[in-house]
């Protein structure tokens, strides 16, 4: 049970107790007096914090009601962009190596080439394909030359370029 509902129970009950005994002093003194009036009071604070927790409640439920489908509607967003996202680098990984195939590079080429693109130096591609670095250059070079570009920032230009917004 959670604090609010625990609460309302107690103000319930308080505000039930306190009416059974408004009746029973009533009926054994014969009428209003100061005690009664002292129990009717707190009775009444009883039941206006009854009535300010049920409207509070009513509210946070609504709030919690409004978040909820705010939250799904956002995860549904989220699934949408990250479904397009995956499409997109799916079809962008097609368009290079479309281009790498123009290029008529070899496997390795287009290796050391991808691995360009994502930002490694050629000492990291070596080590990564566990090749010399003297094997990595000329890989590079050989691309470089097949492509008709000068080096890496051409490359990663090729490719790039037309995805900047200016």
């Amino acid at each position: 049970m959670n604090q609010v509902k625990f609460s309302l129970l107690v103000y319930s009950l308080i505000f039930l107790v306190s009416f059974i005994d408004i009746i029973m002093d009533w009926a054994s003194m014969g009428g209003l007096n100061s005690h009664i009036l002292v129990e009717v009071l707190s009775g009444l604070i009883a039941l206006i914090a009854f009535a300010v927790l049920v409207v509070w409640n009513l509210k946070q439920n609504k709030q919690m009601t409004v978040l909820r489908s705010r939250l799904t509607s956002t995860k549904k967003q989220l699934n949408t962009s990250q479904l397009q996202t995956q499409k997109l680098m799916g079809e962008f990984s097609k368009i290079i190596q479309t281009q790498f195939d123009e290029w008529q590079l070899t496997k390795s080429e287009k290796e050391v080439a991808l691995l360009l693109l994502k930002g490694l130096t050629l000492h990291e591609i070596a080590g990564v394909r566990e090749t010399r670095g003297k094997t990595v250059r000329q890989q590079a070079s050989n691309l470089y030359k097949k492509a008709g570009i000068t080096g890496r920032h051409e490359l990663v230009a090729y490719f790039f370029e037309d995805l900047l917004i200016t």
